[in-house]
């Protein structure tokens, strides 16, 4: 088979090396100045280079349930700019997605895949310790890193960072605690992939657990810390784990006791715990409830196409919705209720199915990949995301947010690859077709 070469390397050879950078730099640097300012730009790069390999290269692509649905998601968002209520939103989430959907397509070394997540793992690695010390060295990121949180020294930032701290919440170098959240349930997917596919942890990984169990709790996001419960009871539900109620009963006993000890020397690791049993908060879901109010009059108002992708803001701006005078800009905190208020029923079934059978396609891979323990970690991962993605999709939006769309997309063509590599079952198979291009 003859590909375009440069310099005996081929252009394929290229894009997979530049994935493995890229693909991390996106996912998980957190939402300070520099990642910020290069996340979108590399995520159009994604898109852009696969069509170009796809010309110039042997990339394959399969059709199947979960990529035909997300083909139908991806037209669906762009017939819905020609009628959105913000065209210039629903443009721009049409970018991400359609640059996303390449990454179903991902054609890896799977050695590749693993240094993809080693990577991801060592920077959420970094970002945790650096929530760890914000927790006990006072103002300590615009203190002594104020040179990667704000290095504009813009006031703004510095009032963002110290009302999180105000708050008791702690975000590190991700610079805003739903980033840090976010990035810490990576890490932790990672570890917990891990002990399910090789069935063992070392001494160092689950120190590194612990740290990123803390770290998240001091970032004060609820519903994220569910996310981990929520993962570790599924896995435990579907491993191989020998004598699973003992272990279970174990693991929450050390976790107790592991906690209380923390609390004694850092009792901000506390304030997640004052939130859950915070009930005035818990009713309104963190005020939450006033976003849903304008889902639920944009969805009546729109029921059948929607809205357009990403027009929430625009609407509940134009109809009374106010913060300080200004308009919201963070979605409705509910990606279920505003996926169904923009695209409609028709685009909510599209979007369920994508997400239906990415999830049992991904539990028919692990238990197809029982055996082999590489593999299964890979989609031990790759399972944990999107349950993260269901669970926290219930009071945020994870839908929304481009660098968690561009982790999903890939943890879900990463499942796809391997099975593809080991004969996809056929009763997703539709067909399949190759260019060679000399």
């Amino acid at each position: 088979m003859n590909k375009l070469k440069l310099q005996n390397i081929t252009l394929k050879k290229i894009w997979q090396m530049l994935l493995v950078v890229i693909i991390p730099v996106i996912c998980v640097t957190g939402g300070s100045a520099a990642p910020y300012a290069v996340r979108l730009p590399l995520i159009y790069a994604v898109g852009i280079v696969f069509l170009i390999v796809f010309i110039l290269s042997d990339i394959k692509i399969e059709l199947n349930t979960i990529t035909v649905s997300a083909a139908m998601l991806v037209a669906y968002i762009g017939i819905s700019v020609f009628y959105s209520y913000d065209s210039d939103e629903t443009l721009q989430l049409l970018l991400i997605y359609a640059c996303s959907f390449t990454l179903l397509f991902i054609d890896l070394p799977r050695s590749y895949f693993s240094k993809i997540l080693t990577i991801i793992y060592v920077i959420s690695a970094v970002i945790a310790f650096s929530i760890l010390i914000s927790a006990v060295i006072d103002n300590c990121m615009l203190k002594y890193f104020s040179f990667i949180v704000n290095p504009t020294h813009s006031a703004e930032v510095t009032r963002l960072i110290t009302k999180e701290l105000s708050s008791g919440a702690y975000s590190g170098f991700a610079r805003e605690k739903g980033e840090a959240a976010y990035i810490m349930n990576i890490g932790t997917a990672v570890l917990m992939a891990r002990y399910f596919a090789f069935g063992r942890l070392a001494k160092k990984d689950i120190f590194m657990l612990l740290a990123f169990l803390f770290a998240l709790m001091l970032t004060g996001k609820r519903m994220l810390f569910v996310v981990v419960i929520v993962a570790f009871c599924a896995f435990m539900l579907i491993s191989q784990v020998k004598n699973k109620a003992f272990k279970l009963l174990c693991v929450f006993m050390v976790a107790l006791a592991a906690l209380f000890v923390i609390m004694m020397f850092v009792p901000k690791v506390a304030n997640i715990f004052v939130r859950f049993l915070d009930q005035d908060n818990l009713g309104t879901m963190g005020d939450r409830n006033v976003l849903w109010s304008y889902l639920f009059m944009m969805a009546s108002a729109f029921p059948v196409f929607g809205a357009g992708f990403g027009s929430y803001t625009k609407y509940a701006y134009e109809h009374g919705l106010r913060v300080g005078g200004d308009k919201w800009s963070y979605n409705g905190h509910n990606s279920y209720l505003q996926v169904f208020a923009e695209l409609g029923a028709v685009g909510s079934v599209i979007f369920a199915v994508f997400i239906i059978s990415a999830f049992v396609f991904t539990l028919k891979a692990i238990k197809k990949f029982k055996d082999e323990q590489e593999n299964l970690y890979l989609c031990f991962f790759s399972l944990y995301f999107q349950i993260l993605m269901i669970v926290f999709s219930l009071t945020s939006n994870p839908v929304y947010t481009k660098q968690v769309t561009v982790l999903w997309f890939f943890s879900i063509g990463m499942v796809i690859y391997l099975c593809r590599k080991t004969k996809t079952p056929s009763h997703l198979k539709i067909h399949q077709f190759e260019r060679d291009i000399i």
